[in-house]
């Protein structure tokens, strides 16, 4: 998992910089077509194959060469480490395996989300905005946002207003579509409930990138993906099957201790 910090860095010219492209302005979120794309991958195991299962064979039933082309490459850029070399990534893992599709959606929302743009935006905007009560989010708030961050990215600070805001409009459209926002023009936060097994997914990927306890797992950002504050985040670890989890807090000691070895053998168990 990319948990990316997007502090600005000061250049030599003393612009504070980063990168955070909004790719997404220009990208759809490709739901259905990841999940055929990533399980034609761990099916075939070979990049140059799976090429050619997306252009020639148009196992995405899309009309052009040039549009399956331009989702193959999108979509190898979210989630294909290598066109190299073969690599099973947990999420080819959960989504070639015979799970609930709520929990396939959710773990790939997850994946989705560590894209630098989507996460600054939904950690820092719209996580506090839900936080605060608000009940409703327009494409304006999104770009009111940016805004007032754009010098402070250099993507951002060269991009027209015109691709701000069809980026804004991009983001929320992309929520909705994944179900953490509803609504057409004015979004709307929806009722959401995150299955145990994408809370243990999330979990284990955690521990694997860099939590080394409890309380890192419990505080860490990515929770804010899914609007989860610490207190929910800990009471579903707390209340989670003991089959995938187990978490004790003694006075202010807490544990949790996994029941499989690794992610691959979490997924099997789902």
């Amino acid at each position: 998992m990319s948990n990316e910090h997007l502090e600005p860095e000061n250049e030599d010219n003393g612009d504070q910089a980063t990168s955070l492209d909004p790719k997404i302005a220009h990208h759809s979120t490709y739901i259905d077509e990841t999940k055929r794309i990533l399980q034609a991958y761990t099916e075939s195991e070979s990049y140059d194959e799976l090429e050619r299962m997306v252009v020639e064979d148009n196992i995405l039933n899309k009309n052009t060469d040039e549009y399956r082309t331009n989702i193959l490459r999108e979509v190898t850029r979210r989630h294909i480490p290598s066109k190299e070399d073969y690599t099973e990534t947990p999420l080819m893992r959960v989504l070639s395996t015979d799970v609930r599709s709520d929990v396939a959606d959710w773990c790939l929302y997850y994946e989705f989300a560590q894209d630098p743009f989507i996460r600054l935006i939904t950690i820092e905007f719209l996580y506090p905005e839900f936080q605060r009560g608000t009940l409703s989010i327009q494409a304006e708030d999104i770009v009111t946002f940016l805004k007032s961050i754009k010098d402070d990215y250099a993507d951002l600070r060269d991009r027209s207003d015109s691709t701000i805001n069809e980026a804004a409009t991009k983001y929320l459209t992309s929520l909705r579509n994944f179900g953490l926002l509803e609504g057409r023009q004015r979004k709307e936060f929806a009722v959401t409930y995150i299955p145990d097994e994408t809370i243990a997914y999330v979990v284990y990927r955690l521990f694997d990138d860099e939590a080394s306890s409890a309380s890192d797992v419990i505080e860490h950002d990515d929770w804010k993906l899914f609007l989860m504050d610490e207190s929910e985040v800990q009471r579903r670890i707390r209340d989670i099957s003991p089959q995938y989890i187990n978490y004790e807090k003694r006075g202010s000691t807490e544990r949790l201790r996994m029941k499989h070895e690794t992610i691959d053998k979490l997924i099997d168990a789902f």
